[in-house]
């Protein structure tokens, strides 16, 4: 059959160009999006390392510094919600579920903060932060058994070695601190609920629900429960000077709205498992912070637990391979 001169006939074109150009370009997008989540995770890592730094110069108590953190970050996190909600009406929550995931992630961010809060005021930074962080666990078992995340060999290799420099850092600094047995008891009840939380904000990331208002939503949850905890163990609740303001200030924005909710952005695009293990950076990096400002000096045995988790960190990350398992 003939045709004629500038006319295309549409039984002789092929989509197949076409066809390959949307799934390079689809491809091209999947990288940005997992670059900048992973960027994003990295910067969030590091605002959340400062918190004990705040937490320990706070001149309020512990709960009542987890109100403050969550209180003076709330106008910042609408802010986001604002920003974030214009025109995505897709990541507000419909149903009955979407909101009791809001709920749940603010009553296990309220668990997590008063536990660990109260445990860096009963033992040093690195053994609170550490065991707190144990919590990647949880993300990890709870990635595989109800995301079905897939967990490889070389992951699980990575994440033992990391283990094993977190035990190496914890047994250095627990030798050398007597009286810390409470807090390290309360730390690892941090790392129950933490873990939890990072699980449910997953889930509600995967349902599309919007970061903000997942940081919102939890934030205000979590701030009733703050200062309710805050009156009934009847904490001081005003800083005496200008400097314990500040470091209010810093926990609300650094580590909360800035560090969380990095975090938080990150969850929609990488696997649970990638950021459960990269999460480990935050002890060793706590424990850094807390020998430049609060004078905690790191033993030999403390920097080659470091070592080993930051070894740990980079084979799980090398050798995972993300999927759904069968």
């Amino acid at each position: 059959m003939g045709h004629f001169p500038g006319v295309v006939c549409p039984a002789m074109t092929s989509p197949a160009p076409s066809i390959e150009r949307a799934s390079a370009d689809q491809a091209a997008l999947r990288q940005r999006a997992l670059r900048f989540s992973a960027i994003a995770l990295a910067i969030g890592i590091v605002c959340i390392s400062f918190s004990p730094v705040f937490v320990k110069q706070s001149e309020v108590g512990p709960t009542a510094t987890a109100f403050y953190r969550m209180g003076f970050a709330l106008p910042a996190l609408t802010a986001w919600v604002l920003i974030e909600s214009h025109g995505k009406v897709q990541e507000r929550p419909t149903t009955k579920r979407d909101w009791w995931l809001l709920v749940l992630c603010g009553l296990l961010f309220t668990a997590d903060l008063i536990c660990w809060h109260a445990s860096i005021r009963l033992t040093n930074v690195a053994n609170a932060t550490f065991l707190g962080n144990l919590g990647t666990l949880v993300v990890t078992v709870g990635a595989w058994a109800i995301l079905r995340e897939r967990i490889t060999a070389g992951f699980a290799g990575g994440m033992a070695m990391a283990l094993g420099g977190v035990a190496l850092l914890m047994g250095a600094t627990a030798a050398g601190h007597a009286g810390g047995l409470l807090g390290d008891g309360i730390g690892l009840l941090t790392a129950v609920f933490y873990g939890s939380y990072l699980l449910v904000v997953k889930i509600a990331r995967e349902r599309g629900l919007a970061s903000g208002l997942i940081m919102l939503t939890s934030g205000a949850v979590s701030t009733a429960g703050f200062i309710i905890a805050a009156w009934v163990l009847g904490e001081s609740i005003i800083p005496a000077t200008m400097f314990g303001w500040w470091m209010l200030i810093g926990i609300a924005l650094v580590t909360q709205a800035l560090g969380q909710g990095l975090v938080t952005v990150s969850m929609r695009h990488l696997p649970g498992t990638v950021v459960a293990v990269s999460l480990l950076m935050n002890p060793v990096l706590s424990a850094v912070f807390a020998w430049g400002f609060l004078g905690e000096t790191l033993s030999t045995f403390q920097a080659i637990g470091c070592a080993v988790v930051l070894a740990g960190i980079a084979v799980a990350q090398t050798l995972n391979k993300p999927g759904k398992r069968p």
